[in-house]
């Protein structure tokens, strides 16, 4: 038996590395909004991150955080409702079960408003009235627990960062192609 050159283990390593770039560019971009993985995670200005789901669908913005229980939703946890253009949005809290720090978001995802401590309203049933949240020309909105201690380190100027399997761009192009 012959031994292996150096020659030839570099060459084997080639392969192997032209091999794996080639399967890692072949993983295809999602087409459509339902190919989309809805985790993902928002960085603070300081590094700290926030798990986020991604609403983007109108049946998931409707839904919001509606029916989630407080033993569900953790202190890390926040939902980004994402909008393909900037218009009026107000928020409401129909059968929530914790209070939320409300983020209103421009296309940059740069906080230009906040609404702190929007009462949680078990059910539909009012009284008492369900809270709302005032309404702000905005693109985005971020939700997070009002006990959450991330939310002390996020103010108004603040740009946060999406970290996801797409870009933010992406995502709003697909929003508009499916529309």
């Amino acid at each position: 038996m012959k031994p292996i050159s150096s020659f030839q283990t570099l060459s084997a390593v080639l392969v192997a590395l032209l091999s794996l770039n080639a399967c890692w560019e072949s993983k295809s971009a999602p087409t459509s909004l339902e190919e989309i993985n809805r985790n993902a995670e928002i960085i603070l200005n300081k590094g700290e991150i926030i798990q986020a789901k991604l609403a983007l669908t109108d049946e998931e913005t409707t839904q919001g955080l509606s029916g989630i229980q407080d033993q569900d939703f953790q202190a890390n946890q926040g939902m980004l409702f994402i909008y393909p253009k900037q218009r009026p949005l107000r928020f409401w809290m129909p059968d929530t079960y914790f209070d939320l720090d409300i983020y209103f978001l421009d296309a940059s995802l740069k906080v230009i408003d906040i609404e702190r401590n929007v009462e949680h309203h078990p059910g539909y049933d009012v009284p008492p009235a369900i809270a709302t949240t005032r309404t702000i020309l905005a693109q985005h909105v971020l939700e997070l627990r009002s006990d959450s201690p991330l939310n002390q380190k996020i103010r108004i100027g603040d740009t946060l960062k999406l970290s996801a399997e797409v870009t933010l761009s992406q995502i709003i192009e697909l929003m508009e192609e499916s529309r």
